[in-house]
């Protein structure tokens, strides 16, 4: 009984290796465009906010607390957006895309960054 349980596993184990590789291959990570931000709703905007300020909020702690320096990111978004509510960056987002329909392909993260975080680094 126990030497067949443990070949079921060994197998499972063997074939998931085997998928791996294949799964590696056509996994890209997702591009949140200007699209995707026009479609979701208002909690959906907001909930991408609260993750990503809750990474920024993370590794600023973690850096402090170890007495490195944080991320260039984590430093421009603080400069960017530290005063604001997830609502003020939610509806300059959404002003912004709204003002160039023909830069809808552009991603979130580009729009935050070249838009709103390098320009308040100036």
């Amino acid at each position: 009984m126990k030497m067949r349980f443990l070949k079921g596993v060994g197998i499972a184990v063997l074939l998931c290796a085997l998928a791996a590789p294949a799964l590696a291959d056509t996994a890209r990570p997702a591009d949140f465009t200007g699209e995707e931000w026009k479609l979701s709703t208002t909690s959906e905007k907001l909930a991408f906010l609260y993750g990503v300020s809750s990474t920024v909020a993370i590794e600023h702690l973690v850096a402090e607390k170890q007495g490195t320096q944080e991320s260039p990111f984590v430093a421009a978004w603080i400069k960017a957006f530290g005063n604001e509510s997830w609502t003020q960056i939610q509806k300059k987002l959404d002003k912004w895309y709204a003002a160039h329909p023909a830069e809808l392909n552009r991603s979130v993260f580009d729009v935050l960054w070249y838009e709103f975080m390098a320009p308040a680094d100036k």
